[in-house]
């Protein structure tokens, strides 16, 4: 008997063993519901695939049941449903063709048989700026409805630049445009603590919520990716792949629907979503000067600030107007009511511990911890680069300059650079042949190189002869 068969006994056994539980008989439950005695007993009996969606609240109403035993019931039932139209259509659990026909409210269930996924994480209240990204992202959904295609927004950045935060913001702008869901997974694909989230795994968790919940789901990629799909066609659903690592980690995740519309940070560029999915990458800066400071006046009040303008004032570009970077020090002054804005910004001029200054002590807001999972990605040499460049370059420099830092042709010192930018933790400026190292990730590279021992260059030899080319 395969999984399919099984489904409805399943809610059968579940809604008789609550039943039992209550002290019904199946004609006290028909006359507290209004649900027939018949159709109890074929429910009850796994005789009924695809029980009514109406039916199933009128007896969750007459077993009064609370949650979130009602939600499993309902799960139960819908899980049924659903299986009933793959076995009916002769797809089993790899279906990719026809979709089941199902309302909305049923398939895409989140927490419950009746209830649409709603996965998005709440807005912070001190969400500022970013008036020009918001528009950006609205127009290309608008142009995903004239063009009736899926459209796929890539919102990439360095460590701390904000983009869940905007992802998320706009996302709750625009659920309403979504009435059959939005979707919430965070890919980990940066994590310090541990490694990024597999496509598989990925998988299972957005099956779940669309109301396929079972241990025993299709275990290659390419199937659960077909029945993800079937589950997707004719809905409208919203999708945010938050903190993806490469387009390998997305590809699997998206949609065939272009009624759907996906959202996926990285500080990875994704170039090759953009290549061969179409994805538009939006590239997220620091905030504006006037935004900096609205975030620190939310965060602070005004008259804190107003007690020392100047000093709030060189807070800011201390901070790089890094989103995180703000908020750590927000943080740490309201934590601290005798911590003067000066007295920080004696601290954070010391470059050698200006991350010190903005450590949380969490791993998910700390941005040495974010830097690490970004750093952890790189190859040996970028790695080693990286760690060069933050103990001896200045804030900008050019492929040149690097190639004689590192020791390597220019060739092959731009090939690095280009790693590094693509991972957003070096800047390029195309039209000058500069790059450019934020000033948290200089601290932060100067620091690994340091604990490191590395050389002041390459070439300079260790005691037994041997050029050191170990990862900074």
């Amino acid at each position: 008997m395969t999984e399919v068969d099984e489904v409805p006994g399943r809610f059968g056994a579940l809604l008789r063993e609550y039943r039992s539980a209550s002290g019904l008989t199946q004609e006290d439950l028909a006359q507290r519901s209004g649900v027939s005695i018949r159709a109890i007993a074929d429910m009850e009996r796994g005789r009924t695939a695809r029980p009514f969606r109406h039916s199933v609240r009128r007896l969750a109403d007459g077993l009064a049941l609370r949650s979130p035993d009602r939600e499993q019931l309902e799960m139960a039932a819908a899980r049924s449903a659903v299986a009933a139209i793959f076995l009916t259509a002769g797809q089993g659990a790899a279906a990719t063709v026809s979709s089941p026909k199902l309302p909305a409210s049923m398939r895409a269930s989140g927490n419950g048989g009746g209830t649409v996924p709603r996965q998005l994480p709440s807005s912070s209240a001190d969400f500022v700026g970013r008036a020009g990204e918001l528009r950006a992202l609205s127009s290309q959904l608008a142009r995903r409805d004239r063009a009736g295609e899926t459209v796929i927004l890539a919102i990439v950045g360095t460590a701390g630049v904000g983009k869940t935060a905007l992802a998320v913001h706009w996302t709750h702008r625009v659920a309403d445009r979504f009435p059959d869901g939005q979707l919430y997974v965070n890919l980990r694909g940066f994590d310090p603590s541990g490694d990024p989230l597999e496509p598989a795994d990925a998988m299972a968790g957005l099956l779940h919520a669309l109301g396929r919940r079972s241990a025993r789901f299709p275990l290659a990629v390419t199937a659960a990716a077909g029945l993800y799909r079937s589950l997707l066609a004719g809905l409208r659903v919203l999708i945010v792949l938050d903190n993806a690592r490469d387009p390998e980690q997305v590809r699997p995740l998206l949609p065939g629907n272009p009624a759907c519309a996906v959202v996926v940070t990285s500080r990875s560029q994704l170039t090759g979503l953009v290549v061969a999915e179409g994805a538009r990458p939006l590239f997220l800066d620091v905030l504006t000067w006037a935004d900096a400071l609205e975030l620190l006046t939310r965060r602070l009040g005004a008259r804190r600030l107003a007690a020392e303008p100047q000093a709030a004032e060189e807070l800011i570009g201390l901070s790089a107007r890094l989103p995180l970077a703000l908020a750590a020090v927000a943080a740490r002054v309201a934590a601290s009511p005798r911590l003067t804005l000066r007295d920080l910004v004696a601290e954070m001029r010391d470059s050698d511990h200006r991350l010190d200054a903005v450590e949380t002590g969490e791993p998910a807001t700390s941005l040495r911890a974010m830097l690490t999972g970004s750093y952890r990605q790189l190859s040996d040499p970028a790695a080693r680069m990286l760690g060069l460049l933050g103990l001896h370059s200045g804030p900008e420099f050019t492929a040149d300059a690097a190639a004689g830092l590192v020791g390597v042709p220019v060739g092959q010192a731009r090939a690095l650079l280009r790693e590094l930018v693509r991972s957003s933790l070096v800047t390029e400026h195309h039209s000058a042949d500069q790059f450019g190292l934020p000033v948290f990730v200089r601290s932060y590279a100067a620091e690994r190189a340091s604990a490191a021992g590395s050389e002041p260059g390459p070439g300079q030899r260790r005691s037994n002869g041997q050029v050191d080319h170990a990862r900074p």
